[in-house]
């Protein structure tokens, strides 16, 4: 699996994203963590893209299913923590759907910051 997803808080999710994330994947993890919207409200959301990244899968969009407008609804941050090579794509990715949440991109090193970020 290129794409999983856990929930540490009931506000809070994070994402793993490793090799090359396929569609369906992604499309999953996105239908779960609406589910989990609809049961426990807004959330801060992290994506931490793990060092064999490589990349998407042809196709593979932010706002490609239904439930993308209602999830983007229920984001209140979004934190992305990897490599400084995948800022500008990963930061075009989510945007491209002309996110109405602040995001922001933090180094690898600096999770600890990201979570921070999340939190203010």
């Amino acid at each position: 699996m290129t794409v999983s997803i856990y929930f540490e808080s009931p506000d809070l999710a994070v994402f793993h994203g490793s090799g090359v994330l396929k569609r369906e994947e992604v499309d999953e993890a996105k239908r779960a963590v609406h589910e989990h919207m609809m049961k426990h409200g807004p959330m801060r959301v992290i994506i931490q893209i793990d060092p064999d990244f490589q990349n998407l899968e042809a196709f593979v969009q932010w706002d490609d299913i239904d439930l993308d407008k209602e999830i983007q609804k229920h984001v209140s941050r979004m934190a992305i923590v990897g490599n400084l090579r995948w800022r500008d794509s990963a930061l075009l990715f989510f945007m491209s759907a002309v996110s109405s949440f602040p995001m922001e991109f933090f180094s690898t090193d600096h999770e600890v910051l990201a979570r921070a970020w999340l939190e203010s």
